[in-house]
């Protein structure tokens, strides 16, 4: 045989390789299914377990990071922690403050009228924050 037929000849393969090789495609999307499973649930539990406790909701008044109060009160309510109750009530102020100015720009009377009865029991349970209500307030003017 000459050297052009022996390159065209091919061999077949084994059916041992063939097997082989579906197993490994196949264990590769059995380890990627199983890893992004595996982050979803560890995710999942990192936020189910978070919680802002009352010092880090003061550090972020100092910042004046507002967005980040309403934040951590929203995820305190998911998580069923009510403790810094005086901090959920600056950030429920804050949101509805915000809210009463784009409807009441927009004209919308009856939900800036929502949005003020939300503001006024808001400042009612604040109590020693009510100063940051008032800056809250020179905010969105």
């Amino acid at each position: 045989m000459s050297r052009a037929n022996m390159r065209k000849e091919k061999k077949p393969k084994d059916p041992v390789i063939i097997v082989l090789d579906v197993i490994i495609v196949l264990l590769i999307f059995v380890m990627i299914f199983v890893g992004a499973k595996t982050a979803f649930y560890k995710i999942l539990a990192n936020e189910s377990s978070f919680s802002e406790d009352a010092s880090m909701m003061a550090f972020e008044l100092q910042q004046g990071d507002y967005a980040a109060l309403i934040q951590d009160k929203y995820m305190n309510e998911f998580n069923g922690n009510t403790k810094p109750a005086a901090y959920h009530a600056l950030a429920d102020y804050v949101e509805a403050s915000f809210l009463y100015k784009i409807y009441d720009t927009k004209g919308y009377t009856d939900r800036a009228n929502e949005q003020k009865s939300v503001m006024e029991e808001a400042r009612t349970n604040m109590k020693e924050l009510e100063v940051f209500a008032d800056k809250a307030d020179r905010m969105f003017q």
